[in-house]
């Protein structure tokens, strides 16, 4: 997975840096088909931003977070694409229909009918 960091009219430290490798790994593990991330950090008069785009197989997704620290704005944008992740996977795994368990469930009440009639 590619992770891009930058910053619009700053510069993004070590620390920063570090810290924000460490957070999308977390990420990569929740869903492996995830192709690239890019961070983007920005100050605006009192405000630290920190915006966030997530491309996979798929899949885009996007956040943007402005507090008063640029640590707790990336926090803040993680816990919102992780949200957004989780939703999607979730959408995913539940609109898949067991063919099988359809198949089963309408067999039983074949044959119940059936022993219901026969009696």
């Amino acid at each position: 997975m590619e992770v891009i960091i930058s910053g619009r009219h700053l510069d993004v430290t070590e620390d920063l840096h570090g810290y924000i490798e460490e957070r999308t790994a977390k990420l990569e593990l929740e869903d492996p088909k995830l192709t690239s991330i890019r961070v983007v950090l920005s100050h605006e008069r009192n405000w630290h931003i920190a915006e966030m785009h997530v491309h996979g197989k798929h899949l885009a997704l996007n956040a943007k977070s402005e507090m008063d620290d640029m640590y707790a704005s990336i926090d803040s944008v993680f816990e919102k694409l992780h949200r957004q992740l989780r939703k999607h996977l979730d959408k995913l795994h539940d609109h898949r229909v067991d063919k099988d368990a359809v198949n089963d469930g309408e067999n039983d009440e074949e044959s119940t009918d059936a022993e219901d009639e026969s009696e």
